[in-house]
């Protein structure tokens, strides 16, 4: 494989990458493998761009970890040799994972594609993602200015995508792995899942928390006023409420064109980030929802709680020095306060 001169200023820099083809014929599954690796053309590296851009924007991503049980899901085994122990090379790799995708894939309703591999350098840290593309009819244009049938890979419109991000992997860090379904095809994308050995049992808790940092982040970068954001948030709250009374699963896009329907891209786009590793599909946690209304905390001494509108009303302000102010104490709490101050008086 060679590399482009100047790829080292390219944001994605790549370091392997392969396309195989998951065939099937009268319901049978077979892998039509490639013999060696892509070079890295400006092609290549456009449709990596193009990959990686569509996965970090698609809502609708799972996040978990590997399998432990490496017999049924050995994809983890497969990238733990070429990655950690170095015992087998890209292209050996690649080959493996396709004998799991084409077990995988037997007896469902899939019907195989090219399956794009890659393995990638981006901000310090390691990659591997995995894409089953299709062609799409298009037309070209001739010298002679006539039209011809052109087929070119969708990839905006891949059907399934995973993700391993290969350094937090190797750090141990919880989760790690992702992928994305299909639209429309949430039954076919168990084989995807299951090739990839994903873990991605969702904890509501987790994922409500999750869900509120990617709000806050939200709303940090829209520059809201106080009002806004508390009208933000207080709307977000009603929202994932009615969801967790009714039992719903909470659903990107729906969630965002309901709480942003200004710009509803806006939202899926940062609850989609990569980086946030949220994973839709949950029931929305009641106790953890209290974090969209109210402030908490505590020491040793002292426990402290207030909604968002004590600090509206200014019954609480948070000052500048990073002290609170509290206004109108209730009057029990005052008279034992004051009782509390009060000198002892001497014998």
């Amino acid at each position: 494989m060679t590399a482009q001169p100047d790829q080292e200023k390219l944001a994605n820099k790549i370091v392997s990458v392969v396309v195989h083809d998951l065939v099937r014929i009268e319901g049978i599954f077979s892998v039509d493998p490639r013999t060696e690796q892509l070079k890295v053309t400006a092609t290549v590296q456009r449709l990596v761009d193009a990959l990686s851009d569509s996965y970090a924007k698609r809502p609708g991503k799972s996040h978990g970890r590997f399998e432990d049980d490496e017999d049924n899901y050995p994809v983890k085994k497969y990238v733990r040799k070429h990655f950690v122990t170095k015992e087998i090379n890209f292209l050996e790799l690649t080959v493996s994972m396709m004998d799991t995708l084409s077990a995988k894939a037997a007896k469902t309703a899939a019907t195989g594609g090219h399956v794009f591999i890659c393995h990638i350098k981006r901000d310090k840290k390691d990659y591997l993602y995995v894409a089953i593309l299709t062609e799409e009819l298009g037309a070209a244009l001739t010298k002679d200015k006539d039209l011809k049938d052109s087929f070119y890979l969708d990839i905006n419109g891949f059907r399934f995508a995973g993700r391993v991000d290969l350094t937090s992997w190797t750090d141990g860090t919880e989760r790690y792995l992702s992928f994305i379904k299909g639209r429309k095809q949430d039954k076919v994308s168990e084989y995807f899942k299951a090739f990839l050995g994903c873990n991605n049992n969702i904890i509501a808790a987790t994922e409500s928390n999750t869900l509120i940092a990617g709000l806050e982040n939200f709303a940090t970068s829209q520059n809201l006023t106080d009002a806004q954001r508390d009208a933000f948030f207080n709307k977000a709250h009603g929202i994932c409420l009615d969801l967790a009374n009714n039992d719903e699963p909470l659903h990107t896009e729906t969630f965002a064109n309901e709480l942003w329907p200004e710009e509803p891209a806006l939202l899926v786009a940062a609850l989609s980030d990569p980086e946030l590793k949220f994973t839709e599909g949950f029931v929305p946690d009641k106790r953890v929802l209290r974090r969209l209304v109210k402030f908490s905390g505590k020491t040793a001494q002292w426990k402290l709680e207030f909604t968002r509108a004590a600090i509206q009303e200014k019954h609480i302000i948070f000052n500048e020095d990073e002290t609170l102010t509290i206004n109108n104490l209730p009057e029990e709490l005052l008279i034992r306060l004051r009782k509390e101050n009060q000198p002892e008086e001497d014998e």
